[in-house]
């Protein structure tokens, strides 16, 4: 097997933690190694810790003895001790490879522990069983048959006549640098049309954990979703709609709000009435710009890094909508063998390698480049400005920041023109310097 080198995604345990650390209320409780826990909390130390999260997770830190004997006291002991100082709605135990591979029984210790009036599920997650993709949807395949064998707190019922319920699957924390934003903006969409969100993380997560068997609906935005609505789909009746990618800008989001509509008998026209609204707003913040944009930005040279929701959502939008020319779309979250979904006219690849994307970087003749920050070293190589869209973003602090929906439209079309303009100053330099180096030489 060929080695990847500085990869952007870690194992299926990252991506389980990643998870549960942005529920509010759960607390995870990892029986694993210290190398584990400490190896997750310093990859993913830009991104936000979440409820319980970073180093503040409580761990097992089996030895040798527990690898060699079984784990189970040990965990036994540390599930009892966690409860005791670390408040939490929901407990949530998480294996490891080494306790995968000796056979510690996570779902007996969290029986036990249940048996005692302690709310605690368990995943016997382990990184071999993949990437942080894996873990998301892992851990909420576990937690959907874990949670009924649990006492449910008081969940408000639905009324006669209340709008429907939908759950929202496929958005992967961390994964997406941008998914406390982006499902914000989901979820203000979704609302603003009549309809009661689960988004999961945020506020209230936990609560939402219980009634996701109260969904009309749920709506996957990604393949990473799939497995979890087909879950919901087979023990609730729940139907599930897929989406390759979140909807971004106003023609993405008028399809979207109208496949709703439709499906759950929505208000056709106030959600008419909403779109004419945002569209008038996004207009507005917009058409200052649209000039020096077509002067500076349109039919710049692209290419465009990241997972296959990313890059179909953002790289749609920019070829589209912003008329930006994707010579190049590298996907990062296909395994080997898989047709790529796009291309965009240009080319295609998929590795999650850093040396391989650097490379086709520097062939591309990319004058914007939309990557992660691995990327930013190439792109400071060639003087091309690089717009941090995909995972892992460094030197950026994101709060509610949105590339989705109708106002991440706006902030990426914004965020576009100065990395275009950027981009126009930098050539504009590099020709000013040739000049003056041009006439050094011919005074000399």
């Amino acid at each position: 097997m060929a080695s990847i080198r500085n990869p952007r995604a870690g194992c299926a345990l990252h991506g389980a933690l990643s998870t549960l650390e942005a529920i509010e209320g759960i607390v995870p409780i990892v029986q694993a190694n210290a190398g584990c826990a400490i190896q997750h909390a310093l990859a993913y130390r830009d991104s936000g810790g979440g409820y319980i999260g970073g180093q503040a997770v409580p761990a097992a830190n089996i030895i040798d003895k527990q690898v060699i004997f079984g784990g189970g006291s040990r965990l036994r002991e540390q599930i009892k001790n966690t409860v005791k100082v670390v408040e939490g709605r929901l407990y949530a135990v998480l294996g490891s490879c080494e306790c995968a591979m000796v056979g510690d029984d996570l779902n007996g210790m969290a029986r036990e522990a249940a048996e005692q009036g302690l709310p605690v599920v368990a995943s016997n997650i382990a990184g071999f069983h993949g990437d942080v993709y894996r873990g998301y949807e892992r851990i909420f395949l576990d937690l959907i048959d874990g949670l009924p064998t649990l006492e449910s707190p008081p969940v408000p019922q639905c009324q006669d006549g209340e709008r429907p319920l939908v759950n929202i699957f496929g958005i992967v924390p961390t994964a997406n640098p941008y998914y406390k934003g982006d499902l914000q903006e989901l979820q203000r969409i979704l609302e603003a049309i009549g309809l009661r969100v689960n988004s999961f993380f945020g506020p209230d997560g936990h609560a939402a954990l219980y009634s996701m068997p109260d969904a009309a609906l749920n709506l996957v935005f990604s393949r990473w979703g799939e497995a979890i609505g087909a879950k919901l789909e087979e023990k609730y009746a729940t139907p599930q709609l897929i989406f390759d990618a979140m909807p971004l800008g106003n023609e993405e989001v008028g399809l979207f709000v109208q496949a709703l509509v439709e499906r759950l008998d929505l208000d056709a026209t106030a959600a008419e009435r909403f779109l004419e609204r945002e569209e008038a707003w996004s207009e507005y913040f917009l058409l200052g710009g649209a000039d020096r944009y077509f002067d500076d930005g349109a039919g710049k040279r692209a290419v465009i890094v990241g997972d296959t929701e990313t890059v179909l959502r953002i790289g749609g939008f920019l070829s589209r909508t912003l008329g930006v020319d994707i010579r190049t779309a590298i996907y990062t979250d296909r395994v080997e063998g898989e047709e790529e979904p796009a291309d965009f006219g240009g080319a295609a690849h998929s590795t999650s390698d850093g040396e391989e994307i650097a490379e086709v970087l520097r062939v591309s003749g990319a004058e914007l480049i939309f990557a992660s920050s691995l990327e930013d070293a190439v792109a400071q190589t060639l003087g091309v400005p690089l717009l941090a869209v995909s995972h892992p973003v460094r030197d950026r602090f994101i709060a509610d920041q949105t590339y989705a929906g109708l106002r991440g439209a706006v902030a990426l079309s914004a965020d576009t023109l100065t990395l275009a303009r950027q981009g126009q100053r930098a050539l504009e330099e590099r020709l000013v310097r040739k000049i003056a180096a041009a006439g050094a030489r011919t005074a000399a």
